[in-house]
C-alpha cells in the first residue's frame, strides 16, 4: 500500500513539491509512532488487543457462484493494468480505471455477502486461524 501511495504522489505532474511534504510528514509520524509504541512496549503500558482471525472454508468444494466473484477480481485487475499501458486517450483510460476501481469494490462486496451466505445456508464454515503471534 505504501508503495502505491508513494509511486501515486510521484508519478502526478507537476507536484514534486507537495510530494516530498507528503513524504516528510508520513516519515516523521512513522518515526514518532514507533518511539511511543517502543517506549510503551518497555515499560509494559502496551495492552494487546486480541481479534479473532477467521477463515471461511468450504467442505464441498468452492462454489460456482464464488469462483465466479474470485476470478472477477483478476479480470478487473487486468482490464484496469490495459487500460493503464494501452494506448489509449488519457480521458478514457482515467474513466476505465476508476470505473474497474468500484468496480473492485463491488466485487468485494459480492465476495463478502456470498461468504456471509454460504456459512449462513451451511454450506460453508467459519474456522478460527491460529495467529502466530499469539503462539
Amino acid at each position: 500500500m505504501a508503495v502505491l501511495a508513494v509511486l501515486w504522489v510521484f508519478l502526478i505532474p507537476g507536484h514534486w513539491p507537495r510530494a516530498i511534504g507528503i513524504i516528510a510528514v508520513f516519515l516523521v509520524i512513522t518515526f514518532i509512532s514507533t518511539k511511543l509504541d517502543g517506549h510503551y512496549e518497555r515499560t509494559g503500558q502496551a495492552v494487546r488487543i486480541s481479534r479473532a482471525r477467521v477463515a471461511v472454508k468450504f467442505p464441498q468444494g468452492l462454489p460456482l457462484p464464488m469462483l465466479a466473484a474470485r476470478l472477477s477480481f483478476f479480470v478487473t485487475v487486468g482490464i484496469m493494468v490495459i487500460f493503464g499501458v494501452a494506448p489509449i486517450a488519457d480521458l478514457t483510460a482515467r474513466h476505465g480505471i476508476i470505473a474497474c476501481v468500484f468496480a473492485l469494490i463491488g466485487v468485494a462486496v459480492l465476495n463478502l455477502g456470498l461468504e456471509h451466505h454460504y456459512v449462513n445456508t451451511g454450506q460453508a464454515k467459519e474456522m478460527q486461524v491460529s495467529n502466530r503471534r499469539d503462539v
